[in-house]
């Protein structure tokens, strides 16, 4: 299959969508997190 730039922009752009989430839900419930990985800390 061909990969060009607007694959590149779209995967770029799903990654940071998810990496947003995924920041926006450890930054929300830290306690939880902490309880459930110990080893962050």
């Amino acid at each position: 299959m061909k990969y060009n730039w607007k694959d590149l922009l779209v995967d770029a752009a799903i990654v940071a969508v998810v990496l947003g989430a995924v920041a926006l839900i450890v930054g929300s419930f830290p306690a939880t997190f902490s309880k459930l990985l110990p080893f962050l800390k």
